[in-house]
């Protein structure tokens, strides 16, 4: 398999989340305390919450997409902004693979200044806008099984009729059911790992050349490891 073949199979696990892929552990959050409620109502309101953010991605919607996040992806994307802004070559090498991967799309993508004043929902909701989102795999998407446990909520994804070997997680949050992207991210270092394995590569090899096949120029590299701030 060649390199540029890897990468793209790659990216269809980011299908839902674009290119960011920086790890965050969960925030203690709120959590709804919901008794009596039917089933089958949170099923049809988990349901509902899929197909919504599926539609802001396709429309390049960054708000509404936003908005359809839990706090715990939201504190990822703070993170993602502190290393995009501070962390130098030697410190970022030490990270994930998709993590290295995630903060220098994201230097590449966006000003410095952008960077320094929008806050972890402006960027989330920036990535929408500027299509990191393969948005005819999303719109190919439906709903399959969805399960209930609590506040959270598991919806199994069919593509062309075939379901994935991944499922997406909502949580339910102030009594409104989100998206939680960060076992997505999960499943996506496990999917990277096993690209660097099987194209028999160092970490810092694959990083070097997906990064080289994103970017145009060696300046453009050169720059992507450079702190915003």
């Amino acid at each position: 398999m060649s390199m540029r073949r890897a990468v793209v199979g790659g990216m269809m696990c980011l299908a839902l989340v674009g290119c960011a892929q920086e790890k965050a552990e969960p925030v203690p959050l709120p959590r709804s305390s919901v008794s009596g409620v039917d089933p089958a109502v949170d099923k049809a309101a988990v349901t509902q919450a899929f197909t919504t953010y599926q539609k802001a991605l396709v429309a390049k919607d960054g708000k509404t997409a936003a908005s359809m996040l839990t706090a715990d992806t939201i504190a990822y994307y703070t993170a993602l902004k502190k290393l995009a802004l501070t962390a130098k070559e030697p410190y970022l090498r030490r990270a994930r693979v998709s993590d290295q991967l995630a903060v220098l799309y994201l230097r590449a993508s966006v000003e410095a200044a952008d960077l320094r004043r929008w806050s972890a929902t402006d960027l989330a909701a920036d990535a929408v806008r500027r299509g990191e989102v393969n948005t005819s795999t999303i719109g190919r998407m439906t709903v399959g099984e969805v399960g209930i446990s609590g506040d959270t909520g598991s919806v199994t994804v069919i593509l062309d009729g075939k379901p994935n070997p991944f499922s997406l997680t909502f949580w339910r949050e102030g009594g409104r059911w989100k998206f939680r992207m960060i076992p997505l991210l999960e499943a996506i270092e496990t999917a990277t790992r096993a690209q660097v394995k099987q194209l028999h590569l160092t970490d810092r090899q694959y990083v070097d050349k997906t990064l080289a096949l994103r970017l145009t120029t060696p300046e453009e590299v050169t720059a992507a490891w450079l702190p915003a701030d």
